[in-house]
């Protein structure tokens, strides 16, 4: 009867081992795949390339140049295919006319390099041949197609082209055209001529 109590014990320990191996083994190999779950996700979002004052110029199939892109730092992310920029700066060739100049905070190229999206705070301008500035465009978050030559925003815009100001909500820009419109109007102030 003891030796029968003997290997009950003995079967009953043998049982409480390999349940708390069990456990333990399925929480070891929770423990590691997280590890691994969370290395692969630090992982996919180390850039494949980086580059400092970064410049690239996109020309027409003429020869001319096109677009001019720049910015201090540049990172290219293979997880999603996005390029992230530090202090973007768009120069934007077009015909007969001067250049426009976008900069911002921030960017994000997107869309096979044709989409950036401007984040933070952003400013459109043109000057005349003389250097003089004709236009100014003071907004944030921007988004570009570049082949299209077209901006838009959905946040307040600032426009000031001469002696005029124009200020509301949400804003288109035809950038080959000299064409914004505001969305959602605020108002309009124009200064008064200088006295001769």
């Amino acid at each position: 009867m003891a030796g029968r109590r003997a290997e009950v014990a003995r079967r009953l320990i043998v049982l409480v081992l390999l349940a708390a191996a069990a456990l333990g083994s399925a929480w070891l190999m929770q423990r590691v795949g997280m590890q691994k779950a969370g290395s692969e996700a630090t992982a996919t979002r180390e850039p494949d390339y980086y580059m400092e004052d970064f410049s690239t110029l996109s020309m027409r199939d003429d020869g001319t140049p096109k677009h001019r892109l720049q910015a201090s730092y540049m990172a290219h992310y293979p997880d999603n295919d996005t390029t992230e920029l530090l202090q973007p700066r768009l120069e934007i060739f077009r015909r007969n006319q001067t250049p426009l100049y976008i900069t911002a905070e921030k960017g994000s190229v997107i869309s096979d390099n044709k989409v950036i999206l401007l984040k933070g705070k952003v400013t459109l301008w043109q000057n005349d041949a003389a250097g003089k500035r004709t236009l100014e465009v003071k907004t944030s978050n921007v988004r570009v197609l570049r082949d299209e030559k077209y901006a838009e925003t959905d946040e307040y815009a600032t426009i000031t082209s001469g002696r005029a100001t124009i200020t509301g909500t949400g804003m288109q820009a035809w950038l080959d055209e000299d064409r914004l419109n505001v969305i959602n109007h605020e108002k309009t102030i124009i200064e008064p001529k200088p006295a001769s």
